[in-house]
């Protein structure tokens, strides 16, 4: 059984009328209705997200497909990257994608590509000398 979380939610008059008629229509208690509601509208957000995202990013996938899968080593993806304008570094655990501004972008995950199998592809994790100077300004 799920464990469930008691919250105080403040409806207004109508809103409280037609839950109760509907949850005593179906012989379901208000909560249930409100958590599937909830659930859905969470569900439909998220989808939406996901498909915003996939839109900005499938220009720069294709842009960089060919390098990402071509590259021999960290230096030899960061120096492909970086004629192209952009660069990988370090974040938290894994790898994000910045423009030479230094914009952060996407991360390496976001590219369809995971920072796992590219260290075990290139020999290890990328090193500072791996990337090529990036000239900020």
């Amino acid at each position: 059984m799920v464990r469930m979380k008691q919250i105080l939610l403040n409806l207004p008059p109508e809103l409280a009328d037609a839950l109760e008629h509907l949850g005593g229509r179906d012989d379901q208690a208000i909560g249930v209705l409100v958590c599937a509601a909830l659930s859905r509208d969470f569900q439909r957000s998220k989808t939406a997200r996901a498909a915003r995202v996939e839109k900005q990013l499938a220009p720069l996938r294709a842009e960089l497909e060919h390098d990402l899968r071509s590259a021999t080593s960290w230096a030899d993806l960061q120096n492909r990257l970086h004629r192209r304008g952009y660069y990988f570094a370090k974040s938290g655990g894994g790898l994000c994608l910045e423009d030479l501004a230094g914009r952060r972008l996407c991360s390496l995950s976001d590219l369809g590509y995971s920072h796992a199998r590219m260290r075990r592809r290139f020999g290890g994790p990328m090193k500072p000398s791996d990337a090529p100077p990036v000239m900020v300004g």
